[in-house]
């Protein structure tokens, strides 16, 4: 049986991990938005400041997981936080990937 401490260990291996990926891909967002020069409408460069706000949003919930596992092992792994620290660790996943979903589409598909 695999101990609740490994489980952690590897969740907060992987949100750093997922933390650093999502961070190439504001990296690309805020490129494409740097190369429209002045003038351009909003209209066209709003897309890019909401992908960037939802990559950030992302990036700061990979950081919150990282917290999140890294104070249940500082508090000696109560039980009763086991759950929430593994269900934030699938909600940031799926929060990765949309966010890697709509800045592949934005840059590649608009």
């Amino acid at each position: 049986m695999i101990e609740p401490r490994d489980v952690v260990l590897a969740m907060l291996g992987a949100s750093a991990a997922l933390a650093g990926f999502v961070l190439v891909f504001l990296g690309v967002i805020i490129a494409s938005y740097q190369s429209y020069s002045g003038g351009v409408p909003e209209q066209v460069v709003g897309p890019y400041r909401t992908g960037g706000g939802i990559l950030l949003g992302t990036f700061g919930l990979c950081l919150f997981a990282v917290l999140v596992c890294l104070i249940w092992l500082v508090g000696g792994g109560p039980e009763e936080a086991y759950g929430v620290t593994v269900g934030l660790f699938v909600l940031e996943l799926a929060a990765v990937f949309g966010a890697a979903v709509w800045a592949t589409r934005m840059v590649l598909w608009k």
